[in-house]
């Protein structure tokens, strides 16, 4: 399902003239559904750890207390064993409070801190030692960004689902009845989210 057949269904449910287009429309309509489709994408990228949106990535050491950034699209680690040191052992994290009772050392992780996207283990690690940070992106359309470029493109999250979302913000905007929907909505998130084991409601 492509972002042109989640409009054309959202069109058919709502009442809507069928659109042949959805990006480029010059339709005050379709670029208001086109705003709504990406800030839907980013309400259930934000509110499930999806199982398609996990990424990882490895983060290297120089010998010195190094501040790692996170990579582009990062938006969160993962719940659980959201970083691995290389003896293959889970670094836990630490609070503010605990971290600034640490005195800088070099050697395998145990702890990180993240502040924003921006990571640094305790100790931290040695010259071109790795450590692999399992992340959620927010990058949550099949074209790699957050944000539909094209009508082909695709969100990574189940459509039905997708579409659902985005009908209960359309109506909400246009004064329709909407509490019906949104309870459908809500009902099919959770199931979706426990199905993918990741849930975060």
């Amino acid at each position: 399902m492509s972002l042109l057949t989640i409009a054309q269904g959202l069109a058919k449910s709502v009442g809507l003239p069928v659109p042949d287009s959805v990006i480029g429309s010059t339709d005050r309509t379709w670029i208001e559904v086109a705003e709504m489709a990406n800030e839907t994408g980013e309400e259930l990228a934000r509110r499930v750890d999806w199982g398609a949106l996990t990424s990882t990535a490895t983060i290297t050491g120089d010998g010195t207390a190094k501040v790692h950034a996170m990579p582009a699209g990062f938006s969160r680690v993962t719940r659980g064993a959201a970083v691995i040191n290389a003896s293959d052992q889970v670094v836990r994290p630490i609070s503010q409070p605990e971290w600034a009772t640490l005195t800088a050392t070099q050697g395998t992780p145990r702890y990180f801190i993240l502040r924003g996207s921006n990571m640094e283990t305790w100790p931290y690690l040695g010259n071109v030692a790795e450590a692999t940070v399992n992340y959620q992106t927010e990058y949550w359309c099949d074209n790699g960004t957050a944000a539909f470029a094209t009508d082909d493109d695709s969100p990574l999250m189940d459509e039905e689902l997708f579409q659902k979302a985005l009908e209960v913000r359309w109506r909400r905007k246009s004064g329709m009845p909407y509490s019906d929907h949104e309870a459908e909505f809500e009902a099919a998130l959770g199931d979706r989210a426990r199905f993918d084991d990741r849930t975060r409601l």
